[in-house]
């Protein structure tokens, strides 16, 4: 049987305090499923999506949660895609989570993550002079595909480096000494698998892409052409261009808006559970198309 999209203790609000974007220690949070579950119940959050990277594997402990709290969980995820020579996140909201064509690409995804670790752990090694570098992230992370944040984190706790943004400019990010580039599932095959399992794919975050409006403005049309529904609009931090610029596109694609905090941790108090401005005047939400599911 499959597991259902939702666990729902009543029927939807219109306007839901939402919040469909955060991550548990099933990938790259600090907070267990159950903690992050407990957490968005105490901010307000009615409905919750836990989207880790690239896995399902905190759903069951998050959805037995969700039901302890009276608040509703959206099948979630983040995968980790490949368009050009770009890595971009797209967002599943709403999937089967059991489906094959769904479990057959986390499983590839997952593989990837690993290779990917195996390789910054090597470089580590010989660039920070640490020995048993992927080891130490495993271990930090409980899993063996731990990302790039696992590793910042186990750099700071080794005393290698100040804080977690000093390990990315120093070590992770592109450019750097221990950076791997990873050839994610393509943005096509990604939508293509959530809208198999009948799920809504968005596109995450996109004014961190760092893209000029053109390239952006591209980018939605081939995501829109591949079949994805859905933009992450309602975003903390956001400054009046980007809101603009995201307006823009709401109004020149036909994509619903969706929104999230990217929440990890409760140290980045920037990114708190369900504290997201409005949507856009107008806009569609993406939460229609639960209810249309």
């Amino acid at each position: 049987m499959l597991l259902a999209a939702f666990t729902s203790p009543g029927p939807r609000m219109t306007s839901p305090c939402y919040d469909f974007h955060c991550h548990s220690t099933a990938s790259d949070g600090t907070l267990t499923p159950a903690e992050l579950v407990a957490r968005a119940a105490a901010a307000g959050v009615e409905q919750l999506a836990l989207t880790d990277h690239d896995t399902l594997a905190g759903l069951p402990e998050a959805r037995a949660a969700a039901v302890q709290a009276g608040i509703e969980l959206v099948t979630g995820i983040e995968l980790s895609v490949g368009w050009g020579n770009r890595e971009l996140h797209v967002v599943g909201l709403g999937m089967q989570a059991e489906h094959p064509a769904l479990l057959a690409l986390v499983e590839a995804q997952q593989q990837a993550r690993v290779r990917r670790a195996e390789q910054i752990g090597r470089k580590l090694d010989k660039a920070a002079g640490l020995a048993g570098s992927y080891e130490r992230a495993a271990s930090l992370a409980g899993t063996d595909a731990p990302g790039r944040p696992l590793f910042a984190r186990m750099l700071v706790a080794a005393g290698k480096v100040r804080d977690e943004q000093h390990a990315f400019n120093r070590y992770l990010k592109p450019g750097q000494s221990a950076f791997v580039s990873t050839p994610w599932v393509a943005l096509e095959e990604a939508v293509a698998a959530l809208r198999e399992t009948g799920g809504v794919a968005v596109l995450a975050h996109p004014v961190r892409y760092g893209m000029t409006r053109r390239k952006l403005r591209q980018l939605l049309a081939d995501f829109c052409a591949a079949g994805g529904e859905g933009l992450e609009v309602a975003m903390p931090r956001l400054n009046p261009a980007q809101q603009a610029l995201l307006r823009e596109c709401l109004r020149d694609f036909p994509l619903y808006a969706s929104g999230g905090s990217d929440f990890h941790t409760p140290a980045q108090q920037w990114l708190e559970l369900g504290r997201l401005p409005p949507l856009p005047e107008g806009a569609r939400p993406v939460w229609e198309l639960f209810r249309a599911a």
